[in-house]
């Protein structure tokens, strides 16, 4: 190679690198950001959220990751605030992380970082992807007060205008619907409802023990006491009714006394007419401990399953159910997407859910 050609390969080098912006360096994490202080904020911020998130939900810290997780990050006072997550699974153990936060500062530092750390950790701890309304509503939990705030609205504009997702969907989903932003409240708002009577600890044990035996419903009535998906809905949406309030800790099931539901959450009495039009639209008696082949033909057109083996570049398509004991493949990027990107046409299309 040429003196001026080794010249013009360096230029171009520098150039590119001084086009990307400030690099800080973590453990863990290797920011790009405008300028060298912002970057080294995001990075100390990601680290602490990491370890923070990670105690908080799991009980401990993680161990470091064997490949940093890029983050580039694109600031300003006009940009909306949003965020995205990559990475594949070898065996179990999330690889190839890619991450990208926008917006302006604070609300960066405040909820988008926060949220998509919260993806990562529940990638790293459950080594597969989750279904869509958890890991979503988990992620949306660690955001700041008013972000939480707008998906409570959200909800119930969700629930009044015939936008609702019934819960035999809602399980269902490790698709992103067409219609996102209310998988984003519904998920935010039962992970809320679930946390309050079991704690953050017990999610997760909730969440895993439904990943590890394919059958949401004995995994509710284990850990939260309530014996079908139906009676989960009920619930939850007297509670919702009432504003959300906080409840005490739910009894665990067991096997000589089943539980009651709590007196905050019992759906209020109602004329026969009018408590048929606030029922949810779903079934119970374990509807999810049946097979692909019966979620397919419950579906019909209204679901799309991808192989496991293949991977869309926009959004995960991990199969809507079947055994987690099967080692997944090398598999392409799932990633995890905010309201703000485009969603794909290919998604699971929720049923109306009557408020």
């Amino acid at each position: 190679m040429s003196r001026e050609a080794r010249l013009f390969r360096a230029a171009l080098l520098v150039a590119t690198f001084s086009s990307l912006g400030a690099t800080y360096p973590t453990r863990n994490f290797v920011v790009t950001a405008p300028t060298p202080e912002l970057a080294r904020e995001i990075g100390d911020a990601a680290e602490a959220a990491r370890r923070d998130l990670a105690i908080a939900w799991l009980g401990h810290e993680l161990p470091p990751w064997s490949d940093a997780c890029p983050i580039t990050v694109q600031v300003g006072p006009h940009l909306g605030a949003g965020g995205a997550t990559s990475f594949y699974f070898r065996g179990r153990r999330p690889y190839g992380w890619r991450m990208t936060l926008q917006g302006p500062r604070e609300q960066i530092l405040e909820s988008v970082l926060p949220h998509e750390i919260m993806h990562t950790v529940f990638a790293t701890h459950f080594g597969q992807p989750l279904p869509r309304w958890a890991d979503e509503g988990a992620s949306t939990l660690v955001e700041h007060p008013t972000e939480r705030a707008k998906q409570q609205r959200m909800l119930i504009e969700f629930l009044t205008s015939g936008r609702g997702i019934a819960f035999n969907q809602l399980f269902a989903m490790r698709e992103y619907p067409r219609d996102i932003l209310p998988l984003y409240a519904h998920g935010y708002s039962l992970t809320k409802f679930l946390v309050h009577q079991g704690g953050k600890r017990g999610f997760v044990d909730f969440v895993g023990e439904g990943l590890q035996s394919n059958n949401w419903t004995a995994a509710m009535a284990r850990n939260y006491g309530y014996q079908s998906l139906r009676e989960l809905q009920d619930n939850w949406l007297a509670w919702v009714r009432e504003g959300s309030p906080p409840l005490p800790s739910r009894a665990i099931a067991t096997a000589t006394e089943p539980p009651r539901s709590h007196p905050q959450t019992e759906p209020r009495a109602e004329p026969s007419q009018a408590a048929g039009e606030n029922r949810l639209a779903a079934s119970s008696n374990s509807w999810y401990a049946r097979q692909r082949e019966e979620h397919l033909r419950q579906a019909g057109d209204n679901a799309v399953v991808e192989p496991s083996s293949g991977r869309s570049p926009a959004v995960s398509t991990a199969p809507v159910s079947g055994t987690v004991t099967r080692a997944p493949q090398v598999e392409r990027p799932q990633p995890t997407v905010l309201p703000t990107h485009p969603v794909p046409p290919q998604a699971l299309r929720p049923q109306p859910l009557r408020w």
